[in-house]
């Protein structure tokens, strides 16, 4: 798991280059009017998944716990046709329609349906733990995104949007086969048929879509942020947050944070389910080793090189930027840690827990923001700190949550 780990944050790092090599491509050679359409398609699809990608961690402690994967896969998958069909309903009319996207009816439905299969297979290979496939997806989607987007413009000689939909459905339909065809070997094929809703079911439903939620949370909780710049603060600050701060605050979390959910996770809700405490005490001293190493590393870089890098790389505007970089760079430790914690507590089947500890951070945010505001100072570093604060609070209350859930699975381990 831990050479999976380390794997998985430098095929992160090559899959953040490949994507920001076909976001500079695209601007260069698809009309502005027409890429913003398609980004903003793409983002709505994405929001509207979210139940879908919210079933990953359910599915893997679930399977940890109950080993059925029959019933969890069927359940999965009539829950991705009614996503679909209600996408196809609701969300492709609004963008054909309403915000005007100038490409066949078609195009929009493929859109759809590849996304949702990509996102099928991701989720079985999480639940089975095949971290090799998970790795080697996240360097071939975008590497097939290119690919096809090039081939379209260059080859076929397309333009508009056409190219950007055709590459996302063809990559998306691509990453799948590649899925399919990589893992069959390390699982027996479930058969397609009527889900039982007997205990397990329920219980698997219920925390998935409180999964779910609680992974919207942590979404809503960075875009709070940008709700409460843009009605407080000059459009100068905002984007010195949009375009520089949350860009690299994302790929921080990217290559440091969202490996912990997607390797670390999975390996907790097995050695829990098998109450191995040894194990699971070497992987917490390891993930606090890893979490004062690169939260360590990062405030290095930040407080002694941020501003140079920005007037390297943006504009001399920008440079304001560096100020929100450094305070965000002092507290990173507890978003690596509290990642942990939740991890923990998801791996324990305490998926309302994990809700509520999010739900405690974005009501944080708020209440500091507004204190600081009215009372103490208008700088747009209040922002900056409430973000923190909240962090720093979800941390506090998920350590306490975590080391009374492991002090229960110590002792249900040392009665057996």
């Amino acid at each position: 798991m831990k050479k999976a780990f380390y794997n998985g944050i430098f095929v992160s790092f090559i899959s953040i280059l490949l994507n920001f090599t076909f976001k500079v491509l695209s601007a260069n050679f698809i009309d502005k009017a027409s890429l913003t359409l398609y980004f903003t398609a793409i983002d709505i699809f994405t929001l509207t998944l979210l139940v879908l990608v919210g079933f990953r961690s359910s599915m893997v402690v679930a399977f940890s716990q109950i080993k059925n994967a029959n019933t969890i896969i069927n359940i999965f998958r009539a829950v991705i046709v009614i996503v679909i069909l209600a996408v196809w309903a609701l969300v492709i009319p609004f963008l054909k329609h309403k915000l005007g996207i100038n490409i066949h009816y078609w195009y929009l439905v493929a859109t759809i349906l590849s996304l949702s299969l990509a996102l099928y297979f991701s989720n079985i290979i999480a639940m089975y733990r095949l971290y090799h496939i998970i790795n080697a997806v996240t360097i071939i989607e975008p590497i097939a995104l290119l690919f096809w987007f090039l081939l379209a413009y260059f080859i076929f000689d397309l333009t508009g949007v056409q190219p950007l939909f055709i590459a996302t459905i063809m990559s998306s339909f691509g990453v799948s086969f590649f899925i399919y065809s990589m893992s069959r070997k390390y699982y027996s094929s479930v058969s397609l048929k009527r889900p039982v809703f007997d205990e397990q079911a329920i219980k698997f439903i219920k925390n998935s879509f409180i999964s779910t939620i609680e992974f919207g949370s942590g979404i809503v909780l960075l875009y709070m942020v940008v709700f409460l710049m843009l009605r407080y603060f000059s459009v100068s600050e905002l984007g010195d947050f949009q375009v520089v701060t949350k860009p690299i605050f994302t790929y921080m979390l990217m290559l440091f944070v969202f490996p912990i959910f997607r390797f670390v996770l999975p390996e907790l809700s097995k050695l829990i389910s098998e109450k191995n405490i040894d194990e699971i005490e070497s992987l917490k001293k390891w993930i606090y080793r890893y979490a004062f190493i690169v939260s360590g590393l990062f405030l290095v870089v930040a407080l002694l090189f941020s501003d140079n890098i920005i007037e390297l790389l943006f504009p001399v505007e920008y440079i304001n930027a560096s100020l929100m970089i450094k305070h965000l760079a002092f507290f990173f430790i507890f978003l690596i840690l509290n990642a942990f914690q939740i991890a923990f507590i998801k791996a324990s089947g305490a998926f309302l827990s994990a809700l509520f500890i999010r739900l405690f951070g974005i009501v944080v945010l708020l209440a500091t923001f507004y204190l600081i505001f009215n009372f103490y100072s208008k700088s747009v570093i209040s922002v900056i700190i409430a973000l923190v604060s909240s962090h720093i609070l979800m941390f506090t209350v998920s350590f306490f949550i975590e080391r009374q859930m492991f002090a229960k699975l110590k002792k249900e381990s040392e009665n057996n």
